[in-house]
C-alpha cells in the first residue's frame, strides 16, 4: 500500500468513505477487469430474478383466490411421499432438488477456478448457473411454505404474520438462508469492485453464499420435524393408530431417512468449507481443516443420533459419503482436477459407541461433549491415517501439538450445538438458560479457536531454485531443485511443495522430495508457460509463505509494461515490487530463470494476486466489519427459529432431560423404539404432563413421542 502522508496532528489523513469508494468502483471495469462484473451481465442477473420474484408472488396470490390448484395438487403429492403435511413437504423438496443444483454447481465451478482461474462473469462460468438457479429455490421454497401455510390450521410454535395468518418457523428459517445467500450476490460484486477479485472459496462473501446454502438445511428439517408433530397429532386425535406393523416399521424407516439424508446434506456443506483442502489449493493454515473436521462432525452426527435415533450417527455418514461422492463427480465430468474428501466414518462409529452409554436423549448436552470430544480426539487419528492415503496434503507431525487440542475444543463445542439441534428438533430442548449458555459458550469456543487458527508469520527463509528444462518454449516446463535457507526451514514442515495451478489444464499439487541438508526435488515437471501461475509453499506451524516461480503477465489486474525482479533477498522490497510498487508492473509477467534465489513471501501472490493492495486497511476493517454483522444476525435467526420450533410442543420442553424428580429408564435410550406412553411416562412426571397438554390440548404429546423415531406413515 503507498505511503500516506502525516499531517502536522501527526495522523494520516483519512478521506470518506464514498470519497474513497466512488473512483474505486467507477474504475473496476476499465482498470482492473478482476475486479467487478460486467454491468450487461448484472442487468441480466437482476431481470431475471426479479421476473422470478414476481412469478413466483403471482404463484401464491393465485393458490390463495383459487385461481390455480397446482400448488394444492404438488403438496398432496409431496405429502404423500413425505408422509408429512403438503405445506412442509412441498418446501422440502423444493429445496432439496435446489440444494441439491447448488452443491453440483458449487464443486464444479471450484474445479474450475482452480484450474482455469478467472471467469468472464457471473454468466461466463456454466457452473454458476445452477448455483443461482438453486440460491433462488431454496428461498422460494421457503415462500411457498408460507404460502401453503395460510389454508392450514396453525401448529404451537408458529410465526402469526397476520391474525389470520400464522406460519411454519421452517419455512421463515429456508427464506432468511436463501435470502443471506441471495444478498452475498451483489455484496460479492462490490467486493470485487473494492478489493478485486479472490479465486478463492475462503471470501468473506463466499462464506455468505456457502453458509446460507448450508444452513437452508436447518429450516428444511424444522419443517420436517413440524410437519411430523403434526401428523402425529391428526394420526392421534383420529385413534387412528390401527395400522400394521409393517406399515409402522416402513413408516419409521422413511421418517428416518429423510432425517439422515438432510443431515448427510448439511455435513456435505460444512466439509465444502474445507474443499480447498481437498484441492491442495488452501489459502490458510493447515489447522483449519481438523478444527472444521472435528467441529462440523460433532455437529452434525451427535445432531442425527438424538434426533434420528439408533444409528442416526452411520447413516447420516452413510448419506454424507453417497452425496459427497456424487459431487466430486462434477469437476471430474467437466474435465476439471477431482476432490478428495475426509470419510467421518471414525467419528461415526465413536459417536454410536458413546450413545450405548449415555443416553442422548436423556441428557443430550452429556452426550454432546463427550461424542463432541472423541470426534475431535479419535476422529483426528482417523483422518490423519486417512490423509496419509487420500489427501493431497498428508498431516505431519507438525500439525499434533496444535492440532490435537484444537480439534478437541471444537469437537466439543460442535457436538454441544448438535445436541441443542437434535434437542430441539425432537422438542425437547433443555431449559432456557441452560440452552443459552449452551449455544453462546460453544460459540465464543469456535470463535476463539478461529482467531488462533488465523494466527500467520511469514517464514524468515529464502530458496534457490535451479531449474532443469524437460520441454522448451513456448510449452515450457522444468524439474526443480529447490535449496533452503537456512537449512532446516522446512524440517518437519506442515508441507513443502510446488503449486501450479490455473494453468487452463488439471492443477498440479508436488510435494517435493527431500535430497540432503536443506535441498529438496520436484517429482514431476512443473508448466512454465501460459496462464500457469506457479509457486513453492511452505508451512511449519505458524510460519506460512511462498517463493512465487513464475507468474503470467496479467492485463486484467492492472498494467504490464514493468519489469519484475528476478532475484530477492529483500521480502519487504520484493512484496512491494510485486503488489504493484513500481508504476506499471503489477500485472507483468515474473520470469522464470534457469537459476534465481528469492525470499519467502506472502502465498497471497500466488492464490490472490488479483486482490488489490492499493485499498486502505480501515476499508477492510468496515467491510469485515458489515459482513460479520450479517453472520451475527444469520446465527442468531437459526437459533432463534430452532428454539421456537422446539418450545412451541406442549408439554415437551424439558423431555428428556435430567432434572430434579425425574425418572428415567437407564436401560436404553428414552424414545428409541418405546410406545408413546412408555416414553412420555419415562421422561415427565405424569401430573405435569397431564396439566401441560390440558392447558394446550392442540397436539397430542403422546402421539408426538411416540412417533419421534419416524413412525409417520
Amino acid at each position: 500500500m503507498a505511503d500516506e502522508e502525516v499531517e502536522a496532528g501527526g495522523l494520516p489523513p483519512h478521506p470518506g468513505v464514498i470519497e474513497v469508494l466512488t473512483p474505486l468502483l467507477a474504475q473496476a471495469d476499465v482498470d482492473r477487469p478482476a475486479g467487478g462484473a460486467q454491468l450487461d451481465q448484472l442487468a441480466v442477473l437482476a431481470i431475471v430474478n426479479l421476473g422470478g420474484a414476481l412469478a413466483l408472488l403471482w404463484l401464491m396470490r393465485a393458490h390463495w383466490t383459487g385461481r390455480t390448484r397446482a400448488l394444492a395438487q404438488a403438496a398432496a403429492l409431496a405429502a404423500w411421499a413425505f408422509r408429512v403435511p403438503g405445506w412442509a413437504a412441498l418446501p422440502v423438496l423444493i429445496a432439496s432438488v435446489s440444494l441439491l443444483a447448488v452443491m453440483f454447481g458449487g464443486f464444479w465451478d471450484i474445479g474450475y477456478h482452480i484450474d482455469v482461474g478467472r471467469d468472464e462473469g457471473p454468466l461466463g462460468n456454466a457452473g454458476h448457473w445452477p448455483q443461482m438457479a438453486g440460491f433462488f429455490g431454496s428461498f422460494a421454497a421457503g415462500m411457498i411454505g408460507i404460502a401453503l401455510a395460510r389454508t392450514a390450521t396453525p401448529r404451537p410454535g408458529w410465526v402469526r404474520l397476520t391474525p389470520r395468518w400464522s406460519v411454519p418457523v421452517g419455512s421463515l428459517l429456508l427464506i432468511a438462508c436463501g435470502a443471506f445467500a441471495m444478498l452475498a450476490l451483489p455484496l460479492d460484486d462490490l467486493w470485487h469492485r473494492i478489493f478485486g477479485q479472490d479465486v478463492t472459496l475462503w471470501s468473506p462473501t463466499h462464506f455468505m453464499l456457502l453458509a446460507g446454502g448450508t444452513f437452508s438445511v436447518i429450516g428444511m428439517a424444522v419443517l420436517v420435524a413440524e410437519g411430523g408433530r403434526a401428523r402425529s397429532a391428526e394420526r392421534s386425535a383420529a385413534a387412528s393408530n390401527g395400522s400394521s406393523e409393517l406399515a409402522r416399521r416402513i413408516g419409521r424407516a422413511w421418517s428416518h431417512a429423510q432425517k439422515v439424508l438432510l443431515l448427510g446434506g448439511m455435513l456435505v456443506g460444512l466439509e465444502a468449507f474445507l474443499a480447498e483442502f481437498d484441492w491442495g489449493v488452501p489459502l490458510y493454515r493447515q489447522i483449519w481443516q481438523p478444527f472444521i473436521l472435528a467441529g462440523a462432525a460433532g455437529f452434525v452426527l451427535v445432531a442425527g443420533r438424538i434426533w434420528a435415533g439408533r444409528g442416526g450417527a452411520l447413516t447420516t455418514c452413510a448419506a454424507y459419503l453417497g452425496i459427497r461422492l456424487a459431487a466430486s463427480l462434477m469437476p471430474v465430468l467437466a474435465g476439471r482436477s477431482a476432490a478428495l474428501l475426509p470419510l467421518f466414518l471414525a467419528e461415526a462409529l465413536v459417536v454410536e459407541a458413546i450413545a450405548l452409554r449415555l443416553l442422548p436423549r436423556a441428557r443430550p448436552l452429556a452426550f454432546g461433549v463427550v461424542a463432541g470430544l472423541a470426534c475431535g480426539t479419535v476422529g483426528f487419528a482417523a483422518e490423519y491415517g486417512w490423509s496419509q492415503i487420500a489427501m493431497p496434503l498428508p498431516w505431519t507431525e507438525a500439525l499434533l501439538g496444535e492440532g490435537i487440542p484444537t480439534a478437541a475444543l471444537a469437537g466439543v463445542a460442535g457436538g454441544v450445538l448438535g445436541a441443542l439441534l437434535g434437542s430441539g428438533l425432537r422438542g425437547s430442548l433443555p431449559p432456557r438458560r441452560t440452552a443459552r449458555v449452551a449455544t453462546v459458550g460453544a460459540f465464543a469456543v469456535l470463535l476463539g479457536l478461529g482467531v488462533s487458527a488465523g494466527i500467520k508469520e511469514l517464514p524468515d527463509a529464502t530458496a534457490t531454485v535451479e531449474l532443469t528444462d524437460t520441454a522448451p518454449e513456448p510449452q515450457r516446463e522444468a524439474m526443480a531443485t529447490v535449496t533452503l535457507d537456512p537449512p532446516d526451514a522446512a524440517e518437519d514442515a506442515n508441507w513443502l511443495y510446488v503449486l501450479a495451478w490455473q494453468g487452463g489444464e488439471k492443477r498440479i499439487v508436488d510435494r517435493l522430495e527431500p535430497e540432503g541438508d536443506g535441498v529438496y526435488s520436484s517429482t514431476e515437471p512443473i508448466p512454465l508457460h501460459g496462464t500457469w501461475k506457479t509457486g513453492l509453499r511452505l508451512q511449519n506451524g505458524r510460519e506460512r509463505g511462498a517463493v512465487p516461480i513464475r507468474l503470467p503477465s496479467d492485463s486484467g489486474i492492472g498494467p504490464t509494461g514493468g519489469e519484475l525482479p528476478t532475484s530477492w533477498t529483500d521480502a519487504a522490497a520484493a512484496e512491494e515490487a510485486l503488489r504493484g510498487g513500481t508504476a506499471g508492473n503489477v500485472g507483468a509477467e515474473l520470469p522464470a530463470p534457469a537459476r534465481f534465489e528469492r525470499a519467502f513471501l506472502s502465498d497471497s501472490l500466488i492464490v490472490l494476486r488479483e486482490q488489490n493492495e492499493q485499498v486502505g486497511t480501515w476499508i477492510w476493517g468496515i467491510a469485515i466489519a458489515v459482513i460479520g454483522a450479517f453472520y451475527v444476525l444469520f446465527v442468531a435467526a437459526i437459533s432463534v427459529g430452532v428454539a421456537r420450533s422446539a418450545r412451541g410442543v406442549p408439554g415437551l420442553e424439558h423431555a428428556g432431560v435430567d432434572e430434579p424428580g425425574q425418572q428415567h429408564d437407564g436401560a436404553r435410550d428414552l424414545g428409541d423404539h418405546q410406545g408413546p406412553h412408555e416414553a412420555v411416562g419415562a421422561s415427565n412426571g405424569v401430573d405435569e404432563l397431564v396439566g401441560r397438554v390440558a392447558a394446550k390440548p392442540v397436539v397430542s404429546v403422546a402421539g408426538d413421542r411416540g412417533h419421534e423415531e419416524g413412525d409417520h406413515g
